[in-house]
């Protein structure tokens, strides 16, 4: 007897190897039972799509539309009305149709997710009530309307804008007499042309919004601030539905807007979910049944299928939300833990059919379990990396992957040990020696470059790291919402054809708050500030709609110098509004102003300066304060967050990864080896998508550290293999092509259905999954040729000229005595011979390993 020695790891592995498929009966049991309770918490898996998921509670740009959704509520939905042919706006208005308004309102305003709703009848209802004369007066001049123009004409500084004021309310007049007093109703479509248009004809400036030309009409509904997608969705359906559900005379309508484009998410979500996961299984499984050469071919599918319940379980069981990257998830989940499965399932049939092994099931657990323990704890830590993000919802999807991988890897290695260890100890394989298949053939040739070619590679992934580096800031991304989503869908059409109908389906809002309600002071800065916007930013912007804007631009005439109403006048005119626009426009007493701009952009990145602008170069007086709101607001937040750390998260991946790898494989040199075909991939990818001008999609920002997880999983799982073979006592040549020969088939069938579960995201509809489908798989076929071309040489000169660089201090980890029925890859296959039982006691008594302790 020898000195006893203090057990290890490797022992526990070998014990985990025989009880997982000797106790088959109670492995069982309990894996049942796991997956049933695990799969209850399915059922608790919630999706969140809704401005807490696209920016944190203390950035200033969620606050800022916080308050302002307080008090002016959230998303709008607008109702597009196109008149029919020969019918102008002025046709709008027919007793039908006014009930038909009327009904509208009334009906959504029982909506409980409704905050407003401001039809065309309102509108030309305020116009109306401005040109009423007071009771028992039949003098036009004594309107609110010719009131205000009086008041401008004798504040106007200039005598060319008085001469302009003069002949504009002698033309106003004689448009009024055109009307007799009795057909001044909103019945009468010659009445209701001149509460929309001026005397020479064009559209009043303070009706723009609701009437942006002859042909159309806008009604907008805002929804109440702070709801959840389902609250929203279920509200564009109903305000879709009593809409759909009413007839207007002379005019057709379109609903749309952003509570419509959530709706088209949220479907999408609950729906595509489940087809793009489906579309990957069965291209894995075609993968499965054509490439992997072993018995049980589709065993991995089935490991993983559970594998998968178990990681969304958890994820119910943590209240991780699933939100719109969460689709890319499945995917990257199927991929990987595909490979763990084919993994052990091509080790277990090499000990088996190549090796002899007298315990292939302990051998398999023994030898390759570190290994995949390695490489799970690469991907949590790349995924961690999603933790840094300012994205709420980027953060959720790191923890769902981090959850979800550590769940795969736990049952694909106690799953499939278990199940090969019941099939083995009945029904023992007998197969051929693989490792001169093809695909072990390829990866063999694919591996054969000179070693002497390792310096050149290492210096060109530096070049293209750098290069890769050097043009992210250069790299755009689309910042159209219309744009990432299946240009088929109505939700798409019917904004392209607001667009066209109304000008825009975009906006952009203010809030003004002010501790002087209605004073001149308030009054000026709000109208300074409306035109300021639209000056400095003509290409962005149109003219603001508020009350005070409302009420300047009854006087606004071209050739006249802009005179800001009174505090007085705004007051009065807020009097006389509807309830819905008052609502809309004005708070707390006045003491808060809502400004609502229409974008002239559908993209979100040119209203960042506006942003800018307001925060930074807008000075109001003591006492009154400006911020932007709205989902616009909130929309330009989440892209520059996503472009500031899209980089930053891609790097961050790459330094956990090799910070853990540098201890775990105690050598900094064997983590940066590991991360060359990774630099590689990332780089390249980044140059191509630079030189081809290609716009990133906001689910790209994510795309780094899952490229970062799966490429690192290729190449250590290499490395460590090379060591393993060289702790067999083989030169370096020798030991790679053993890995490549042995390894081959398992590396090109995991790898393929690992790009294959990405890129299957590349056939949605959807722009924004189909460009993060496209960039991701190419990022991981990328390095995958790298891993299998690049990492082979680089190690072999690494062991050859830096004294054995990459295997020592690691070889007596994992020593092995000479295979017994093992050879050269070049030596002839062995000849069939029934294999030891799998379950036989271990070398190393049970009662010795529990205990720590064993004899030499």
């Amino acid at each position: 007897m020898g000195g006893a020695r203090r057990w290890s790891w490797r022992d526990a592995w070998s014990w985990l190897g025989l009880n997982l498929g000797r106790r088959a009966g109670l492995v069982a049991a309990v894996g049942l039972l796991l997956t049933i309770v695990l799969g209850l918490g399915v059922t608790l898996l919630r999706f969140q799509t809704s401005n807490a998921s696209y920016l944190n509670a203390n950035d200033p740009a969620q606050i800022d539309n916080h308050r302002y959704e307080h008090y002016f509520g959230g998303d709008l939905i607008v109702t597009m009305f196109t008149m029919d042919r020969g019918f102008t706006v002025n046709d709008l208005f027919t007793p039908a149709n006014v009930a038909a308004f009327e009904r509208v309102q009334a009906a959504l305003h029982k909506d409980p997710s409704v905050f407003s709703v401001m039809t065309p009848l309102d509108a030309v209802t305020l116009a109306d009530r401005l040109l009423a004369e007071p009771p028992g007066s039949v003098d036009p001049t004594a309107t609110v309307a010719f009131h205000l123009l009086f008041s401008a004409l004798q504040r106007e500084p200039s005598a060319k804008g008085k001469a302009v004021l003069s002949a504009y309310l002698a033309s106003s007049l004689g448009q009024l007499d055109r009307v007799p007093p009795d057909a001044r109703q909103l019945a009468d479509p010659a009445w209701v042309e001149v509460l929309l248009h001026n005397p020479n004809g064009t559209l009043r400036a303070a009706s723009e919004a609701f009437f942006p030309n002859d042909g159309h009409a806008a009604m907008f509904i805002f929804l109440k601030g702070h709801q959840t997608i389902a609250q929203e969705s279920a509200a564009a359906r109903t305000v879709s539905r009593i809409i759909d559900a009413t007839h207007f005379q002379h005019a057709r309508t379109l609903v749309t807007g952003v509570p419509e484009l959530l709706r088209t998410i949220n479907d999408y979500l609950t729906g595509g979910f489940i087809t793009l996961g489906a579309i990957a299984a069965l291209v894995m499984a075609v993968i499965l049944l054509l490439l992997f050469t072993v018995r049980w071919r589709l065993l991995p599918f089935a490991i993983v299928a559970v594998g998968l319940v178990w990681a969304f379980g958890l994820t119910g069981y943590f209240h991780i939300p699933l939100t719109l990257g969460s689709i890319a998830s499945l995917p990257v989940l199927l991929g990987v833990g595909m490979d763990y499965a084919i993994q052990l399932h091509s080790r277990v049939e090499e000990e088996v059919v190549l090796d002899r092994a007298a315990h292939p099931i302990q051998a398999t657990a023994r030898n390759l379990g570190p290994a995949l323990l390695v490489v799970t704890f690469d991907c949590v830590f790349a995924f961690v990396s999603l933790a840094f993000s300012k994205v709420p919802m980027v953060r959720q999807f790191g923890w769902l992957l981090v959850v979800g991988i550590v769940a795969v890897c736990v049952f694909s290695i106690f799953g499939t040990l278990a199940v090969l260890g019941v099939r083995e100890y009945r029904s023992p394989t007998r197969g051929r020696d693989f490792s001169r298949g093809f695909l072990s053939r390829l990866a063999v040739r694919l591996g054969k470059v000179s070693p002497r070619a390792a310096v050149p590679l290492i210096l060109i992934s530096g070049v293209i790291l750098v290069g890769g580096v050097a043009v992210e800031g250069h790299l755009k991304m689309e910042t159209d919402p219309i744009q990432w989503i299946d240009p088929s869908a109505p939700t798409v059409r019917a904004m392209h054809e607001v667009r066209a109908g109304i000008g825009s389906d975009n906006y952009f809002q203010v809030l003004v708050s002010t501790d002087h309600p209605y004073s001149d002071q308030t009054v000026d800065f709000v109208d300074q500030l409306s035109r300021q916007l639209f000056a400095r930013f003509p290409h962005e912007l149109y003219l603001g709609s508020g009350m005070v804007n409302l009420v300047s631009e009854l006087t606004d005439l071209p050739g006249v110098q802009p005179v800001p109403p009174t505090g007085a006048q705004v007051r009065e005119v807020a009097s006389l509004a509807p309830p819905d626009i008052r609502r809309t426009l004005v708070a707390n007493g006045g003491h808060e102003l809502g400004i609502v701009f229409e974008a002239k952009t559908a993209t979100l990145e040119p209203l960042t300066p506006v942003v800018d602008d307001i925060l930074h170069d807008v000075h109001p007086p003591k006492g009154i304060q400006a911020t932007p709101g709205g989902i616009a607001l909130v929309g330009v937040g989440l892209i520059d967050n996503l472009q500031a750390s899209r980089s930053l998260l891609t790097y961050l991946a790459v330094l956990f990864v090799g910070l853990f790898l540098a201890v775990r494989l105690r050598s900094v040199w064997r983590s940066l080896l590991s991360l060359v075909p990774v630099v590689i991939a990332v780089g390249i990818v980044a140059l191509a998508t630079w030189a081809l001008g290609v716009q990133l999609s906001p689910m790209t920002a994510v795309s780094g550290p899952l490229v970062v997880a799966v490429c690192t999983e290729f190449t250590s799982l290499m490395l460590l293999r090379f060591v393993e073979e060289r702790a067999r006592g083989l030169d370096p040549a020798a030991a790679m092509a053993s890995t490549a020969s042995r390894t081959g088939r398992a590396f090109m069938v995991s790898g393929l259905t690992a790009v294959a579960g990405i890129a299957v995201i590349a056939s949605s509809s959807w722009p924004l999954l189909r460009g993060f489908g496209v960039v991701v798989g190419l990022n991981v076929a990328i390095a995958l040729v790298c891993a299998l071309v690049v990492l082979p040489p680089i190690l072999v000169w690494a062991e050859r000229n830096c004294r054995n660089v990459v295997s020592r201090g690691l070889t007596a980890a994992v020593q092995e005595t000479p295979r017994t029925g093992g050879r050269p890859p070049s030596s002839p296959a062995p000849s069939r011979q029934p294999v030891v039982d799998p379950h036989a006691e271990p070398a190393v008594p049970l009662s010795r390993i529990l205990t720590g302790v064993r004899d030499d």
